[in-house]
This record gives C-alpha cells, structure tokens and sequence, in this order.
C-alpha cells in the first residue's frame, strides 16, 4: 500500500510527501483502515480533510472506518461528510477503457500494420526509406498499444497518423502487408481487410476525440499543484463531448461515445453520491464561482434535478463556512486562554522573584 499525502504549509506551499509505502497482508477495508490509522498514528497526524482513493468495493469500508476512527479523534470535519474522493483520474480510466472495447476496423487494421513492420529488422529499415522518400521528419518511433493502458493506445494512433504516407507507400513496396492485414483474424473473430480509402480520416477523429481525454487525465493528475478546483469543470465539459458525439455522423465514435457515456453516468449521474467538495473548490474558484456552477448542473442534470443540486449546494456551502468559523473560533479562544495563561504565569514569576 502506498499511502500519499498533499498538504499545504503556512507559506501556501503545496508539498505531495509519500508517507508510507509497506507490504499489507489484505486488501479488506477493515484491514486496510487499520493500517492506514496506523500510518497516521506513526506521523501524528490527526486531521485529515480528504482520502482520495479508486473505485475498489473495499475502499467504501475502509473510509467508514477512517471516519469513525477521526470522529473518535475529534477531527472528523462536517461528520466526514466531504471525506471521500473517488479518484478523478481513474474514473476517466475506466471509461475511456469501456470505449476501447467497441474500436472500429480501422484501429485494428492500423494496430495489424503496425506489428507487421515491427517484427523484422528488414521491414523496420523498409519503413524508414518510406519515411526519407516521403520527406517526414518526426522524432517518434512507432509503437503498439498496451491492452490494460488506455493512453497507449491514443499514443500509438497519434503516432502513427503522423505516418499516414509511409505507410501507404510501404503497402505498394511490400505486397505481404496487405496480404497479412487481408488474411490476419483478430481476437473477436472478425476479418481485418486491406487498409481502405477512409480509414486514416477515421483514425484522426479517433486521435482528435482521446486526446481530450488524454489532456484531462494529465490536467486531474498533477501533483505540483492544486488539482481540485477543476475537477466539476473537466466532468461537464466531458460530459458536453458525449453528448455531441453520441449523434456523430462517424459511428465508430457514435458508438465509443454512448459506451462510454453509460460509464460515465454509473459515476457522474447520481448527486446523492458526489463529493460536494468538488463543487465547493469549483465555486471557490474566482475564475467559475457560484453562477457558473449552478448553470453547469442545471446544463447536465435538467431543471428540476440540476436546480435541487444548486439549492443543496448553496446551503452546503454555507454550512462549511459555519464549520470552519465555529472550529477557527475554538482555536482563536484556546490560544488567547493559553497566551493570557503564559503571560499570568510571567507576572507572577515576576513578582516572586521581586
């Protein structure tokens, strides 16, 4: 388990210190929440705000039992209301994952391509004389997609456009190319046929449409700066893509698109089960605020539902600034008792010295 912590100082320095990274004997939530209570034990830290953790069944146990253990502490903030943070990152993981699963021939034929030339050494140098020939200049190299990495499969098409011409003259120096894209059988049992004239228009929409995942992965990923206060912006912006590209003329992406949107709502669709301090860091934003926000929901969720969110919000909102003026009063009361306790000390050490 590797435990990271974000944290800013008194100077407003963000800092991403890992403190822990151990060998745990279970992956239950129970056990996990033992040892992270632990870990926090370990460093003295009492006063977590969010654990920001992946869609594991397990994890829904283990920050039950961190809440219980904070509110034991006497740090728990609004209840733990706020205390757990489904991983953006990963989220977006999944779904662009689901999408995957409907790729069009056009990927599959470019993929086959890919690893045709990539298995000699005579091919690879073929393919480079196509690329002097053809006057490309790119430091890239051509790659193959890694199954369980999404990125990497928008980081192979997105390479491989920038060949388009290579690969088309390759195809008339070497018969055996299209030969094996025409005879090759992929997993699903489909037959991939020669490359055909739209298939390189398909693969730049494909790339156009990940890499604005891609970019939004890179953007919720930071970890040299504040990340929260764009989370709501990226979902309704994302959710604004599909929305436009589930009535693509393009069916490949149609189809991508309304797979994809399904995953999305699974997470994205119920407020009832949304961290509303992604919507708090949104409307604390001076470049969004309150009035952005509310039009936002009221956008994805309708009229009726979006506008119970706003209501719900505005007075979760509120409650927070009564929670941290009640807990800042506190603090200001204990620390005036202690600095008057310090000073009546000094006077009567004064005095009795005198």
């Amino acid at each position: 388990m590797c435990l990271t912590a974000h944290f800013i100082d008194k100077d407003w320095k963000l800092h991403k210190k890992i403190s822990n990274f151990c060998p745990i004997s279970s992956h239950k939530g129970d056990d996990m929440a033992i040892a992270i209570t632990k870990c926090l034990i370990d460093w003295g830290l009492d006063k977590v705000f969010t654990v920001t953790v992946d869609n594991g069944s397990s994890n829904d146990t283990t920050v039950k039992e961190l809440s219980k253990q904070f509110s034991k502490w006497g740090t728990n903030f609004m209840d733990g209301s706020h205390l757990y943070v489904r991983c953006v990152a990963h989220i977006i993981n999944l779904i662009v994952q689901d999408g995957l699963k409907e790729v069009g021939d056009s990927v599959k034929r470019v993929r086959q391509a890919l690893r045709y030339i990539r298995q000699t050494p005579a091919r690879m140098k073929r393919f480079k004389d196509c690329c002097e020939i053809e006057k490309i200049e790119s430091n890239k190299s051509l790659c193959l997609n890694v199954p369980t990495r999404w990125n990497s499969t928008y980081l192979m098409l997105n390479t491989a456009q920038e060949f388009e011409n290579a690969f088309v003259r390759y195809g008339f120096l070497d018969p055996g190319l299209l030969d094996n894209l025409l005879n090759h059988t992929c997993e699903d049992g489909n037959i991939v046929g020669a490359f055909v004239n739209d298939d390189w228009k398909k693969i730049r929409h494909m790339v156009k449409f990940l890499e604005t995942f891609y970019e939004l992965t890179l953007r919720v990923s930071g970890s040299s700066y504040v990340t929260s206060n764009v989370h709501f912006h990226e979902i309704g912006e994302v959710a604004c893509i599909f929305k436009m590209l589930v009535d693509s003329d393009d069916t490949d992406l149609s189809c991508m698109a309304e797979k994809m949107k399904a995953k999305f709502e699974k997470y994205w669709s119920a407020p009832e089960k949304m961290n509303k301090m992604i919507f708090v860091a949104c409307v604390l934003d001076p470049r969004f605020k309150f009035e952005y926000v509310a039009f936002v929901l009221l956008s994805m969720y309708g009229e009726e539902k979006g506008g119970k969110m706003r209501d719900d919000l505005k007075l979760y909102v509120i409650s927070l600034y009564d929670e941290y003026r009640m807990r800042t009063s506190k603090e200001s009361q204990s620390e005036s008792s202690a600095s008057a306790s310090k000073t009546i000390d000094n006077e009567m050490s004064s005095s009795g010295s005198a």
